[in-house]
């Protein structure tokens, strides 16, 4: 079986698996507006994004099919790479857990971390999260 490969934009959400592709319409920048309030970050804004991510996810059926490793080449998961991550190459879901609680326990110190118009990559993050849990992804592979 293909690796799932992923690649999250502003407008779209792009995934490439078992030579079949899917566009999902909803993109970070709409994930971002509905659920933060005024543009402020909180658990509840979280909360919300984990809800809208889960409802696109769901939204195509084959995905539910998804298992084993997945690929991406996006300049973000770099970026969260070197906040979160500092690994070379690849993330395991263990890693990714731990990092998104001590997001969540110190939302403040990791906003402050990013320039505010960069801050969009802690939608990325959350949207990766739910890939993981949702698709039953165990790694992330950076290209």
């Amino acid at each position: 079986m293909q690796p799932f490969q992923f690649s999250l934009k502003a407008d779209h959400i792009e995934i490439l698996w078992n030579s079949q592709q899917f566009i999902l319409t909803q993109g970070l920048d709409a994930i971002q507006q509905q659920s933060l309030v005024q543009g402020i970050w909180s658990e509840l804004a979280i909360e919300k994004m984990i809800y809208l991510i889960e409802e696109l996810l769901e939204s195509e059926p084959q995905l539910r099919y998804v298992q084993g490793r997945a690929i991406t080449s996006d300049s973000m998961m770099k970026l969260l790479n070197q906040l979160f991550f500092k690994t070379s190459d690849s993330i395991d879901r263990v890693q990714l857990e731990h990092a998104f609680n001590d997001f969540v326990d110190h939302l403040n110190y990791y906003l402050h971390q990013v320039k505010e118009d960069q801050q969009q990559v802690f939608v990325y993050f959350v949207m990766i999260r739910e890939m993981m849990h949702h698709l039953k992804i165990q790694e992330i592979l950076i290209k």
